[in-house]
């Protein structure tokens, strides 16, 4: 029998059905003795008799953090306020999906305690210009929330962003039955308290929702030529640099600084992506060019 791992608790996999049944089973011990363990998203086949996890089907995607398989699309979410919102990490997450080949959006939340339009204004057009949509939603007064709701119909999307920006308001916004627990931004600490403690699928709309645990910071683990390929906006020019190797900084003949220059990117995007390469180390010896 096929279904999909939607949880995983103590040991125990829930998986999903064609028909929506929930089993609580085990995976066969096999998998210890493989690097190839079952995560919540996989589509697994189970074995009729004893009800254990027999193999895990090709997957089409993986993340490591949160870990989990077979998204389909990754929405970031950030707040307006409390906490703060962030370009770098946005940058961060956008960098993220795009080494994994997953398409993102961004959704901005707790718009009803926001009144800087020229802030949103800004922050849509920089993303716009990397060619990724931004919404802006208030979970308190539903604003927005009707043109979110459209983005998960069939398609099997994880919520990511730190603590506290909101993902499990949202989701229970969308749909209150998901009842899942809200966590609070604490002043004190400058983060959101942790609620969320697994990754869980819910099904809507033909789809999956992953709720996921937040997380303040995020290491991409990635090299310098790495960040200068898979940094949003970089992907379809990178190719166009006159070395191939280039790192879009002092290199000549750089389509990246040539695009910024006539402000198809934008500077906040670039200064963004100083500071992750600055971060990261070089995969290959360089030489002068």
């Amino acid at each position: 029998m096929k279904g999909r791992i939607v949880g995983l608790n103590c040991g125990y996999y829930s998986v999903a059905s064609d028909d929506g049944v929930i089993f609580k089973v085990k995976a066969r011990g096999a998998f210890r003795k493989t690097s190839l363990k079952p995560v919540v998203g996989d589509i697994v086949e189970l074995d009729d008799i004893y009800f254990v996890i027999n193999m895990v089907y090709p997957r089409s995607s993986y993340l490591k953090r949160p870990v989990i398989s077979n998204l389909s699309q990754m929405l970031i979410v950030e707040s307006l306020v409390e906490p703060e919102f962030s370009y770098l990490l946005t940058f961060k997450y956008l960098t993220y999906a795009n080494l994994n080949n997953i398409k993102a959006k961004i959704i901005l939340t707790k718009s009803d305690k926001y009144n800087n339009e020229e802030k949103i204004k800004e922050i849509i057009d920089v993303f716009n210009k990397v060619d990724v949509a931004v919404y802006v939603v208030s979970n308190k007064t539903k604003d927005g929330l009707e043109e979110v709701k459209k983005l998960f119909k069939n398609e099997v999307t994880c919520l990511i962003g730190q603590t506290g920006v909101g993902k499990s308001s949202l989701i229970n916004s969308i749909d209150p039955e998901f009842n899942r627990n809200i966590g609070e931004y604490s002043q004190a600490l400058g983060r959101g308290k942790h609620e969320t403690k697994e990754v869980i699928l819910l099904p809507y709309e033909g789809g999956y929702i992953a709720d996921t645990p937040g997380f303040s910071s995020l290491d991409l683990e990635l090299y310098k030529e790495e960040i200068a390929q898979y940094f949003p906006g970089f992907s379809s020019r990178f190719t166009e640099c006159y070395f191939s190797n280039c790192l879009h900084i002092s290199e000549k003949k750089c389509k990246i600084k040539e695009t910024i220059e006539k402000g198809e990117l934008s500077p906040i995007a670039y200064e963004c992506y100083l500071k992750l390469s600055n971060e990261a180390i070089y995969k290959n010896q360089r030489y002068e060019q």
